[in-house]
């Protein structure tokens, strides 16, 4: 049974591996770094107005991170961040004219091959990977977070023996 999971879960890491090479190879061919890819697929999926804030939650990004690419965007002329009406610490995304033209551009098709593939599947086929999908994930923090706190204890022990 063991050996089993651990093959399963060598080939689901490497069908990962190359979802993930995928969106990378696409981002790169249109100029863009990862993070920058990504954060003009999440704005233009979600509508302009986004906020960083937000864009860190729901994608698991630094804040650093996304600062970073954001303040490039801007710089080129992609993006205006504003305040969000009403809090000063909040800021917006903003597409600007050649923004959109850009996002329109390289996400529409984008998502167009994403809606195709994955309506190959049949419906049923599309709740499950989502489902199962989530669950992994959730299963796979708790299992994480157990991990990290007996290394936390073994740390302690060996720094006492020590």
């Amino acid at each position: 049974m063991q050996e089993q999971i651990t093959q399963q879960l060598a080939s689901l890491n490497q069908n990962d591996k190359i979802l993930n090479e995928l969106y990378h190879n696409y981002a790169a061919s249109v100029h863009l770094s990862d993070t920058a890819f990504w954060i003009f697929y999440i704005a233009w999926t979600q509508g302009d107005g986004c906020t960083q804030k937000e864009l860190c939650e729901a994608w698991a990004y630094s804040r650093q991170t996304v600062n970073t690419a954001l303040k490039n965007l801007e710089k080129q002329g992609y993006i205006k961040l504003a305040f969000t009406e009403g809090n000063r610490k909040s800021k917006q995304i903003l597409f600007t004219g050649r923004g959109k033209e850009f996002a329109r551009k390289i996400i529409l098709p984008l998502l167009e091959a994403e809606r195709v593939s994955f309506g190959l599947l049949s419906e049923q086929e599309r709740n499950d990977l989502i489902l199962l999908s989530q669950k992994r994930t959730e299963f796979l923090k708790r299992e994480i977070a157990k991990t990290l706190i007996a290394i936390a204890g073994e740390g302690k022990q060996k720094k006492k023996s020590e």
